[in-house]
C-alpha cells in the first residue's frame, strides 16, 4: 500500500517490553503449502513480521521438526507440532472460518499455533494473530477459539463499471477498471486484505441498480448502469482474474444482475420467470460462469423497485422471480440475495416490505436469501428497525447496512455507525418472545449480514480517515455481533493510529459520540428522517438540507409534526409482534427517539420532561452544532501528535461538517418555526 493508506494494517515496531516476548515465538515461520489463500498467508507474515518484530523471520519450505521458537500455521494433518498441540477432532469440528490460536510447548521451545478447519479460517486466525501482535496484546498463554457468528459476512459494491464510478460512494472513483481487466492492480489484492482482515467473506462487485434509471441525469455518465453487461461472455472471462485476487483470501464472488439480462445480453423477447426459453437461458449463463468461477458466490437482485425490471412485469410475484435463478445456481452451490427494498405502490413506503414478502415466507427455494434494509425507510441517520426480521421464520434473511455515509455525511461528517448498528442488533423483536434480539437472527445456514460498501479510489480509500472506522467495524461486528463496540473501537483506533494514549482516547470520543451529533443537527431528533435535498438528477444529492422536499416522511403542518404510523394511520406499529407494537401505539410509550416516526403530534405537545415536541426540535438542533464543534476541538488538539496528511485532511472536513451543522440547524429551525409559529424560549429562532 505504497500510493494509498494502509488503514488498519499499518504493522508498525513493536514496544520493546513486548518485543522479545513475540520474537521468541516467532524465530522462525511454516505456513502449510496447500491452497491460494496460504499463499496469502505466506505473504501476509513476510509484510507483518519484519515490521512488527524488526526481525525478517525465516519461512520454512517443509515442516521443521525441531527449530527454536517459530509460528506454525496449518492442519493438524500438515505438521506434527499442531497435531500434537490440538486435537484434530477438535479442529474438524470448526466451523468454516473458525480457527484456534495457541501458545505451546514444542521440543522445550515456546511457538504459537495457527489451526483451522478450512483454509480461510487459516487467513482469518492469522490476520486475529497479527491484530493481537499490533495492538500489543499478550500472547504468551494464548488460548483463542473463533468461529463466525454469521455464515455470510458479504460487501455489496455499488461501483458503476465502465463509468469507474460508486453510487453512494464518497471515497472517489471506483478502484476497478472493468476495461482493463485481466490486468490487475495491486490495490485489488490491498482491498482483498482489509476485507479478509475483519473476516469479510463474499464481495457482490457491481451496483444493485444495473439498468438505465427512470430519470435523465445532469451527467451522463450516469444515464445507463450498465452493470447487466458483465454477463457478457467477454466480461466474464475478464471477471475470472478479478475473482482469483480475492479467493486467495477466502472472498466468494458475486455480481448483480438486472433481471431482464435474457433481453439484454440473451436478445429474447422476454424475461418471463416462467418462460421456458428464459429458463433455458439463465441455466446455460450459470453454467458458463461457473466453468470460469467454480467458487462464484450467485447473484444479488434489486427487481420492481426504483425502475428496475422484475416479475410483476411479467404478472409473476417476487418468489417466482427468485426461485427461478436459484434453481439454475442451485446445482453449483450458489445462492441468490433478493432484495426487499421494494416501494411505490403504497403511501406510506415503511410499511410496504413487509406487506410484500411477510405473505410469502415458506414459498422462496432453500437458495434464497431475501436481504432486508435494517429499517424501513432508507438507512437514515436513526430509524426504527424492520418489521421483517423475525416475521419470515422459515426463510433465509440477511440483514443490510450502509457502510458508505449516504444520509449521515456523505464521507464529509465524521459519522461512526457502530453505534447505531449495536442498537438495531440489539433490538429485541419479541419473535420468539423475550430475548429474541435482531442479532440473534442470521445464524442459519444460507443468511447473514450485508454492508454496502464506501471504498474509492481517495488516498483514505473511504473519503475521510474516520470513516474507515465503519467499514473495520462492519466486518468485526459481523464475525461477532456481541463483541462490544468499545473494544471493536479500541482495536480499529490502536492499529490505526498506534499507541499514544492521548491520541486513542480523543479518537475513540469523537467516534463514539459522532453519530448522535449528526442525528441532532441533520433531523432534530424525536425520529424524523428525510429532511435532506432530493434534486432533480438521477444521483440524488441527500447532503444538503431541503425539509420541504419531503412532506410526507416528516408530516410537518402548522398543527403539528410526525406521521401517523399507528392503528388510526398507516398501521405500520401493527406489524411488530406485541409488545413491540403495542409500545409504538402509544405515544406515552413510545421511545422519544423515534416518536414522530410513530406519531404526528401538535408542535406544542409536552414531552416527559415538560419541553414541548417543538422546543427539544429547537434545543436539538443546536445541540448538534455545539457538539460537532466540541468534536472538532478535540481533533484539533491532536496537532503534532498524527502524521500532518491525515491530521490535516480531518481537520479540513471538521471545519466543513461544522459549517454544515450550522447550515442545517438554520434550515431546520426556520422550518420548525415557519411551521408552528412558535418562537425558541432561548430567543435563537423566531421573534426575540
Amino acid at each position: 500500500m505504497n500510493e494509498y493508506d494502509s488503514c488498519w494494517l499499518r504493522y508498525e515496531r513493536v514496544p520493546d517490553d513486548r518485543l522479545d516476548a513475540y520474537r521468541r515465538r516467532c524465530r522462525h515461520a511454516y505456513v502449510a503449502e496447500e491452497a491460494p489463500e496460504l499463499s496469502a498467508v505466506r505473504d501476509e507474515l513476510r509484510r507483518a513480521l519484519p515490521a512488527l518484530l524488526g526481525t525478517d523471520p525465516h519461512l520454512w519450505q517443509h515442516p521443521p521438526t525441531t527449530a527454536e521458537g517459530f509460528l506454525a500455521v496449518g492442519t493438524p494433518d500438515d505438521m506434527a507440532m499442531i497435531a500434537e498441540s490440538v486435537p484434530t477432532d477438535v479442529v474438524d469440528d470448526l466451523a468454516d472460518g473458525g480457527y484456534l490460536l495457541k501458545s505451546v510447548t514444542w521440543n522445550g521451545q515456546d511457538c504459537l499455533v495457527v489451526t483451522a478447519s478450512t483454509d480461510r479460517g487459516l487467513v482469518y486466525g492469522t490476520f486475529h494473530l497479527l491484530r493481537l501482535l499490533n495492538t500489543h496484546d499478550p500472547i504468551a498463554d494464548l488460548d483463542v477459539r473463533e468461529e463466525p457468528a454469521y455464515e455470510n459476512r458479504l460487501l455489496d459494491q455499488w461501483d458503476t463499471p465502465f463509468h469507474r464510478s460508486v453510487e453512494r460512494g464518497y471515497g472517489g472513483e471506483s478502484i476497478f477498471d472493468w476495461e482493463r481487466l485481466p490486468d490487475l492492480r495491486p490495490r485489488y489484492e490491498d482491498y482483498a486484505r482489509l476485507l479478509a482482515s475483519v473476516g469479510v467473506n463474499g464481495v457482490v462487485f457491481n451496483n444493485v441498480n444495473t439498468t438505465k434509471p427512470a430519470r435523465p441525469s445532469a451527467n451522463a455518465a450516469f444515464d445507463a448502469f450498465e452493470g447487466w453487461q458483465l454477463l457478457e461472455s467477454r466480461r466474464l472471462e475478464a471477471f475470472t482474474s478479478l475473482a482469483s485476487v480475492f479467493r486467495r483470501y477466502g472472498i466468494r464472488p458475486y455480481l448483480s444482475v438486472n433481471f431482464a439480462a435474457p433481453m439484454l445480453v440473451g436478445d429474447l423477447d422476454t424475461a418471463d420467470p416462467l418462460d421456458e426459453e428464459v429458463r433455458a437461458w439463465w441455466r446455460a449463463k450459470a453454467d458458463e460462469i461457473y466453468e470460469l468461477v467454480p467458487d462464484f458466490g450467485g447473484f444479488l437482485v434489486k427487481a420492481d423497485s426504483e425502475g428496475q425490471p422484475g416479475p410483476y412485469d411479467y404478472g409473476r410475484d417476487h418468489v417466482d422471480g427468485a426461485n427461478a435463478l436459484a434453481r439454475v445456481l442451485e446445482p453449483h452451490g450458489g445462492r441468490v440475495w433478493w432484495r426487499a427494498f421494494v416501494y411505490g405502490t403504497h403511501e406510506d413506503r415503511a410499511v410496504q416490505a413487509y406487506d410484500t414478502f411477510e405473505p410469502l415466507d415458506g414459498d422462496f427455494a432453500d437458495n434464497v436469501t431475501v436481504q432486508v434494509k435494517n429499517g424501513p425507510i432508507d438507512f437514515q441517520p436513526r430509524e426504527p428497525v424492520s418489521t421483517l426480521f423475525g416475521a419470515m421464520p422459515e426463510t433465509d434473511l440477511g440483514l443490510e447496512l450502509q457502510i458508505t455515509g449516504e444520509y449521515t455525511g456523505q464521507g464529509v461528517h465524521a459519522t461512526y455507525h457502530l453505534p447505531m448498528w449495536k442498537e438495531i442488533l440489539d433490538f429485541d423483536t419479541h419473535a420468539d418472545g423475550p430475548g429474541s434480539p435482531v442479532g440473534s437472527l442470521f445464524r442459519d445456514d444460507g443468511e447473514g449480514i450485508v454492508g454496502v460498501g464506501s471504498v474509492g479510489e481517495d488516498h483514505s480509500w473511504t473519503g475521510h480517515y474516520l470513516a474507515q472506522a465503519n467499514l473495520y467495524a462492519f466486518g468485526r461486528m459481523a464475525w461477532d455481533p456481541e463483541a462490544s463496540a468499545e473494544s471493536v473501537t479500541e482495536e480499529w483506533v490502536h492499529q490505526t493510529f498506534g499507541a499514544d494514549e492521548q491520541v486513542g482516547d480523543t479518537v475513540t470520543r469523537i467516534l463514539h459520540d459522532s453519530w448522535e451529533a449528526c442525528i441532532d443537527y441533520e433531523t432534530g431528533g424525536l425520529g424524523l428522517m428525510h429532511m435532506m435535498h432530493n434534486g432533480e438528477e438521477y444521483l440524488e444529492n441527500h447532503y444538503d438540507p431541503a425539509p420541504e422536499e419531503w412532506p410526507g416522511y416528516h408530516g410537518a403542518t402548522e398543527e403539528g409534526i410526525g406521521v401517523n404510523r399507528t392503528s388510526t394511520g398507516s398501521g405500520y406499529a401493527g406489524q411488530y409482534r406485541d409488545p413491540v407494537a403495542q409500545r409504538y401505539e402509544s405515544v406515552a410509550d413510545c421511545p422519544e427517539d423515534l416518536l414522530l416516526f410513530f406519531h404526528h403530534l401538535p408542535w406544542t405537545h409536552e414531552l416527559d420532561d415538560g419541553t414541548t415536541v417543538v422546543q427539544r426540535l429547537y434545543d436539538n438542533c443546536f445541540a448538534g452544532v455545539e457538539e460537532t464543534k466540541r468534536l472538532r476541538a478535540e481533533w484539533q488538539s491532536l496537532d503534532g501528535k498524527v502524521d500532518e496528511r491525515r491530521f490535516r485532511h480531518v481537520a479540513e472536513r471538521f471545519d466543513e461538517q461544522v459549517a454544515q451543522a450550522e447550515r442545517w440547524r438554520d434550515v431546520l429551525t426556520d422550518y420548525f418555526y415557519n411551521h408552528s409559529g412558535v418562537p425558541d424560549e432561548q430567543g435563537r429562532v423566531g421573534d426575540d
